[in-house]
């Protein structure tokens, strides 16, 4: 335990300030990572004397420990440098502050092991056992996740590091708020039901960034690494749409399934049973609401903003069906090209992040996107591409 403390704090005292944020020429502070290492000290001395006495190394230490490696990862290069550039590396550090990072620490137990150093009589302990409710941690971290994607503050924290570091510490503190109220009452279905509202809100700014016309954030305006603005924040919102979506759908079924286990093992009162009986109504509601908002045709005409009808019959016209085998169109079941189904989960198109803006592009002109590929260009206009690429992206 002593070794992986020392390891731990060596890393922590990499962590730039955040007056360093995002600045790749600015020298890293060790500031921070002192403050990080005095409390890891703490924790470490406080769960020693707590566990004294036991053989087996406990859990809340491991959690702790990745909690902490995930927070390191999400603030150190490579991912903080190419978040000064990109929206989409910027979405993938919040992932793993909000997702990965907050409940590790939160199941690292750090309120209780930090109060055995604290005197008994410390007015600090006494506030740290003050209960508070899982629906008020919730809807601080949805606001503090909302308020930070608004331009006006994005914008204002990446011009002001000290504003910055405020940004993340807000979204790793509530999350770490959120995620130990909702597993210290052990009200799993409840606690089930909050994570899957979390991944709801998430996956719904993700669906935002997705389908906005324009860029949102004039910093990440011209994009980079070979993606333009646009893109760049298309496949940031489908980072936060996608796997926090996932993970949090995840995350909620196996609480289900702990809380069932559970139930099982015990014998319950027909109240008991009756209430069970309708959690499960009420999450299988959700699942189906979810599963009937998921319609492919109203997400294609967001995400492409064209007619997706007038792209089916396009396609015909242009010529694609005889290279290509294409869902719902008439004849189209040539095999010279790839098959065009379940175009819209695919991750790439054309080798690149499959975004509304380069499908147009590589639709309109396949000769300059890919100077190799035998893909002919047609001279699609852009009317017409938009309305292709929204049919296009129909096919799941």
């Amino acid at each position: 335990m002593g070794l992986s403390a020392i390891l731990l704090g060596v890393l922590l005292l990499g962590i730039p300030s955040p007056a360093a944020a995002h600045d790749a020429a600015a020298p890293a502070s060790l500031a921070p990572g002192t403050v990080a290492l005095v409390l890891g000290a703490l924790y470490m001395a406080a769960l020693v004397r707590r566990h004294r006495g036991h053989r087996s190394a406990p859990s809340p230490a491991w959690a702790g420990a990745l909690g902490t490696l995930a927070m390191v990862a999400a603030m150190l290069p490579p991912l903080d440098h190419a978040a000064a550039v990109l929206l989409s590396a910027h979405m993938s550090q919040h992932l793993l502050l909000g997702l990965v990072a907050a409940p590790l620490l939160a199941r690292s137990a750090p309120v209780a092991v930090l109060a055995e150093v604290l005197p008994r009589s410390s007015r600090v302990r006494r506030l740290l056992h003050v209960p508070i409710p899982t629906f008020a941690a919730w809807c601080l971290h949805a606001a503090a996740l909302w308020a930070w994607h608004l331009p006006p503050l994005y914008a204002l924290a990446l011009q002001r590091p000290a504003v910055h570091g405020l940004d993340h510490a807000l979204l790793l503190g509530t999350g770490v708020l959120f995620w130990w109220t909702a597993m210290r009452g052990r009200r799993w279905p409840a606690t089930a039901l909050y994570v899957f509202l979390l991944g709801v809100q998430m996956s719904a700014l993700g669906a935002l960034l997705v389908t906005a016309p324009r860029p949102w954030f004039a910093a990440h305006g011209a994009g980079g690494a070979g993606l333009s603005g646009l893109e760049d924040q298309q496949l940031g919102g489908l980072i936060m749409w996608v796997p926090a979506g996932v993970l949090t759908t995840g995350i909620a079924l196996a609480l289900v399934a702990r809380w069932l286990r559970t139930a099982e093992r015990r014998s319950e009162s027909p109240a008991g049973a009756a209430g069970r009986t309708a959690w499960l109504l009420v999450i299988a509601v959700v699942a189906l609401a979810t599963m009937a908002c998921d319609a492919s045709v109203p997400t294609a005409i967001e995400v492409a903003g064209g007619d997706p009808r007038h792209g089916r019959d396009l396609l015909r016209a242009y010529g694609c069906h005889t290279c290509h085998t294409i869902p719902g169109v008439p004849g189209a079941v040539a095999k010279v090209g790839p098959s065009l189904a379940g175009l819209a989960t695919r991750g790439y198109v054309a080798g690149q992040p499959n975004a509304p803006g380069h499908l147009m592009e590589w639709i309109r002109h396949p000769q300059q996107v890919r100077p190799a590929t035998p893909m002919p260009d047609t001279h699609v206009n852009e009317a017409d591409a938009r309305d292709i690429a929204t049919y296009l992206y129909t096919l799941r």
